[in-house]
């Protein structure tokens, strides 16, 4: 259920950005994009920035990645890969084994070559999703300590002249991953391995510097050169470190780090639709290249840094589905409180039932007077006026008036009692007019077949009381009819006549008494028999429904309970600026969202084919079917609402005077707030590197918003910036309504200004030392 959870809150947080981007061409990027992923330790950027890309590219469905490892990669449609060497490999002489096992490998090789042109084809056949085919972005992710970016210059300059033969240009930059954390076991050897790649990457980046190999391979096996001019290999090279330039690591610094990769080719690749305003100022590479190169002769570097304030999409969504669970909830228990006669009229435990099931089990009353032919011509009335009751019927009918009321009364009755099975029509009732009912469900019917539920209703309840009242009525006929019995003839309450000759009369009345009193009592206490029979199985069928109906509940306050801890969740590690007051102001949300609801799909709603429907039926897969249904409701027809879809701005200025009241003097302005997520922006987006020398003298900044240029927020925070006037400030119109990013670009610094350089060097000198060997022959350091 977690997964489906996940899945819910991360689409609700998807559709947002792509209702926005579905106007926003600029959320594409303009040239085709390549990523090559080197070595095992860029396994989770590979995973992370194709997330991050797919999330927040129109186009993403273009981008291809390849990915160079010795053990895991991704499966992938998008995603093509070679394995490297990955056996025989020393310790000692990692990096040099692997790059020479690589050159060794004819097969090896031809395999990268197929793999190679593969890409080539595929990024041929994506070509129609990017709007220009004149240009390609080839980016190179390496984490420094990987050994296997000792094959960089090899695996990025085949790549290029493969794509060349396609594509007019080929533009080749570099993001270095950093790892400066230590983990406690191998960071001196990692480190070492570090800067083994900085001594070979200094090289690369001069302006002399040449490559030429046979390296490409036709299907004949012959072999053609890779050449590249005096120049440096990257065109630009970002160095992303974990610990960012004010010397603090934080724990998400990697993913922060894979967000500026991809932000940072968005940036330079994205279609420019708007028409120019001076401070929207579009990104230039050409300019921040000659901006950070400034006068300097020796390679120079950049890093980035990135930071965002995004309304929390993910717990808005949760709570969303929390609280709409909850008012669900509610709605069901809304109509159990209902009148006993209600409640027995819906179970058919109504008088109207039971007469029903009198005519199907009782023979007609009418049929007593057939008992009338069991008397003799010789009685009289003066013969039995004397005795008892019960004396005159043995006199008169000799046994015979029982035995008839048993053979057709009571024999009959206790036959079709046997037969009586009311099983499926108590289940019918329950289904139909109370579990199925659009009015009721099956919150009701639990509470309603429940044995005790405090001050409500309980049919089990009133079904104890009727069979106890049964069973006192009974007790009361048979005492009643005992006193019938005891009576003498001439003391019962029947009219005589006391004319002469009318002595058959009266025997007569007092038959016509005795067959309506005295059997019709006998034939009440049958028919207290049959109501006695019907309230049990009722009782017994009610009782076992319940104990269903009970798993089934079971499931409706698991989901609820699964709801709401998953809703709290969102919140422990929440941003208390960002995230305050969610609860609160998305109850009343919701409350007004279902009132709406309520209005358009009637008083039921819940109940409804579009909502729930028919809740029983879904319990019966379970609490993830149930919990599916209600994400499912609420991602159509609640997170689709307007309220869920108001500017960050708005939304999050409502939200944060939510608990505040008007007499209040602590209420938030637009204008306070505005500068509040401008210095939050600020203050969260250090460069991801840290230099030696801070004020370093060929430091060059950029700084790019990506947001709604037309914003009052946006206007806001270019004002600022302009105020301070200490760089190039941009921003990337975008109709972005769930935040607002910000990018920091610097560069101009060198690899010993470094304090991971400055650091790392006595490792790696003294494994040297020891006899570890970095490098291969062709790049050994001088």
């Amino acid at each position: 259920m977690r997964d489906l959870l996940q899945t819910y809150a991360h689409n609700f947080s998807n559709q947002l950005e792509k209702m926005t981007l579905e106007v926003n061409e600029q959320r594409s990027v303009n040239h085709p994009i390549v990523f090559l992923f080197l070595g095992d330790l860029t396994l989770d950027a590979l995973q992370s920035i194709m997330r991050i890309n797919e999330e927040k590219w129109q186009n993403s469905s273009g981008v291809l990645y390849f990915h160079a490892c010795q053990t895991e990669t991704v499966i992938n449609p998008n995603v093509l890969s070679i394995q490297l060497p990955n056996k025989e490999i020393s310790r000692k002489t990692k990096r040099k084994d692997i790059y020479e096992a690589f050159c060794r490998d004819e097969d090896k090789l031809i395999e990268l070559n197929k793999a190679y042109r593969l890409l080539s084809s595929k990024l041929a056949e994506y070509g129609k999703v990017y709007s220009s085919l004149q240009k390609v972005n080839l980016c190179v992710v390496t984490a420094f300590d990987d050994p296997a970016n000792i094959l960089i210059q090899e695996f990025t300059l085949l790549l290029k002249s493969i794509l060349q033969e396609s594509f007019r240009l080929v533009e080749v930059d570099l993001y270095g991953l950093i790892k400066e954390k230590q983990d406690g076991a191998n960071f001196a050897l990692s480190t070492s391995l570090g800067i083994s790649f900085f001594k070979e990457l200094d090289r690369y980046q001069r302006d002399d510097y040449t490559f030429q190999k046979d390296l490409q391979l036709t299907e004949d096996q012959l072999r053609l050169p890779v050449s590249h001019p005096p120049s440096p290999l990257f065109d630009m090279v970002y160095l992303l470190s974990d610990k960012n330039e004010q010397g603090l690591i934080t724990s998400e610094a990697l993913l922060q780090n894979y967000e500026i990769i991809s932000n940072l080719n968005l940036l330079k690749n994205r279609k420019i639709i708007t028409d120019y305003h001076e401070k929207m100022d579009s990104y230039n590479h050409a300019v921040f290249r000659r901006g950070i190169r400034g006068n300097s002769k020796e390679p120079v570097y950049a890093s980035a840094g990135f930071s965002k304030v995004n309304r929390p999409n993910k717990a808005i969504a949760l709570y969303a589905a929390s609280h709409f669970y909850q008012q669900l909830v509610e709605g069901l228990k809304a109509p159990i409180s209902q009148p006993r006669e209600k409640l027995i009229s819906l179970f058919g435990l109504s008088e109207t039932f039971f007469q029903k099931y009198y005519h199907q089990c009782l023979p007609s009353i009418d049929k007593l007077e057939d008992m009338n032919g069991l008397i003799g011509t010789t009685n009289s009335y003066q013969t039995v006026k004397r005795m008892s009751v019960r004396e005159a019927e043995e006199y008169m009918f000799e046994g015979g008036a029982e035995l008839f009321f048993a053979a057709n009364f009571k024999e009959p009755v206790r036959e079709r009692l046997q037969q009586l099975n009311l099983k499926e029509k108590i289940q019918r009732i329950l289904t139909y007019h109370v579990i199925q009912h659009e009015k009721y469900g099956v919150y009701c019917a639990y509470i309603w077949t429940a044995d005790s539920n405090g001050s409500e209703v309980s049919v089990i309840h009133e079904l104890h009381k009727m069979l106890a009242e049964t069973k006192n009525e009974q007790a009361e006929k048979q005492t009643r009819l005992e006193q019938y019995y005891q009576q003498l003839v001439d003391s019962c309450d029947f009219k005589r006549s006391y004319l002469p000759f009318s002595d058959r009369k009266n025997l007569h009345r007092f038959l016509h008494f005795f067959f309506e009193v005295v059997y019709g009592t006998k034939y009440e206490l049958i028919k207290l028999d049959v109501k006695q029979a019907v309230l049990k199985q009722y009782l017994e069928v009610l009782e076992d429904i319940h104990l269903q109906l009970q798993t089934k509940i079971q499931h409706i306050d698991e989901v609820g309970s699964f709801l709401k801890q998953a809703a709290l969740d969102s919140l422990l590690e929440a941003d208390d600026y960002l995230d305050q007051n969610i609860p609160e102001y998305y109850a009343e949300i919701m409350t007004h969202i279902t009132a709406k609801l309520t209005k358009k799909h009637g008083v039921h709603v819940f109940s409804d084919h579009r909502f729930l429907g028919n809740l029983a039926g879904l319990l019966e897969s379970g609490p993830k079917a149930l919990l599916e249904r209600v994400l499912s409701v609420c991602s159509r027809e609640v997170l689709t609402q307007a309220e869920f879809h108001r500017s960050f701005e708005d939304e999050l200025l409502d939200r944060a005077n939510a608990m505040t009241n008007y007499e209040n003097r602590d209420v938030l302005s637009k204008s306070e707030l505005f500068k509040q997520l401008y210095n939050r922006l600020d203050d969260q987006s250090p460069v991801q590197i840290e230099v030696f020398n801070y004020t370093q003298e060929n430091r060059y900044e950029e700084k790019y918003f990506f947001g709604d240029f037309y914003s009052k927020f946006m206007e806001f925070a270019l004002e600022k910036e302009y105020e301070r006037r200490q760089c190039k400030v941009g921003c990337a119109h975008e109709k972005k309504a769930s935040g607002i990013e910000k990018l920091t670009l610097m560069g101009g610094f060198h690899l010993t200004d470094l304090l991971y350089y400055r650091n790392g060097e006595k490792y790696y000198q003294a494994y040297c030392n020891e006899g570890f060997e970095f490098h291969s022959k062709a790049e050994t350091p001088v």
